[in-house]
């Protein structure tokens, strides 16, 4: 579940919404941010009424399907012509520093070469195309070079030394 963004998008309500409506159609979804799978993204609603913040799951077309009141928000009621704007939240930074933090150089690879960053154990290990696999455990202050692939003893030996 990643959340989405882009800059300076703005559209408008098409028709009236109750304070409870999940369902939103707007003016244009053009430039919003494209939702895939369990992505979402934070708009805010100005309206007479006042503002709030929605969660958006999906965009079909002008329609909005959204979560109403998000981030200390109420649901307010809207008429045709009210604001609908990406605008940045505390909710949108709180997910978007969640959603890095999980993916972090949790696997690198280029499909060969894989580097595992594993949060849980606090260890890296890089794996090569040959098999032959690095492993730095924190806390111990040793590296483990498994040459199962062909990796010269002299290799492991040198690779221990410089690093």
């Amino acid at each position: 579940m990643a959340v989405k963004y882009a800059n300076n998008v703005t559209t408008a309500l098409t028709s009236s919404i109750t304070n409870s409506a999940t369902s939103i159609a707007v003016n244009s979804a053009a430039s919003f941010p494209t939702l895939g799978g369990s992505d979402h993204m934070y708009l805010t609603i100005a309206s007479a009424a006042g503002t709030e913040v929605i969660k958006v799951t999906n965009v079909a077309g002008t329609t909005l399907t959204c979560v109403r009141g998000q981030d200390g928000t109420s649901g307010v009621a809207g008429t045709a012509g009210d604001v609908v704007e990406l605008r940045v939240t505390t909710a949108m930074l709180t997910d978007a520093i969640t959603d890095s933090n999980a993916d972090a150089f949790k696997n690198i690879t280029d499909g060969s070469n894989i580097i595992v960053a594993d949060s849980t154990s606090d260890t890296l290990t890089i794996t090569g195309t040959g098999g032959t696999t690095v492993t730095n455990t924190p806390g111990t202050d040793t590296i483990t070079i498994n040459s199962t692939a062909g990796v010269s003893a002299g290799f492991s030996i040198a690779m221990s030394i410089a690093l």
